[in-house]
């Protein structure tokens, strides 16, 4: 998968809004995933995720809202 804005090729939001999954990249571009579902989203939230009050919220807490466009994160944690 590839954000059709920037490039970037990872790195992504992932958005559950009901049953329709949204991919959101550091540039703040979004789109609907129909490939994922609403139990590939409950199993990565399981994982890990965090809940929100709001999109805005989650984007601006976690840099999804185009201030870091551009920016890539790795797991700090040793492999």
């Amino acid at each position: 998968m590839m954000c059709s804005n920037c490039g970037a090729r990872r790195d992504w939001m992932v958005i559950c809004d009901r049953s329709t999954i949204r991919i959101r990249c550091r540039c703040a571009h979004e789109w609907v995933e129909p490939e994922l579902s609403r139990a590939d989203y409950e199993a990565m939230i399981d994982a890990g995720g965090r809940d929100h009050p709001s999109l805005e919220a989650a984007a601006q807490a976690m840099g999804y809202d185009g201030a870091l466009a551009g920016t890539y994160f790795t797991d700090p944690r040793p492999s």
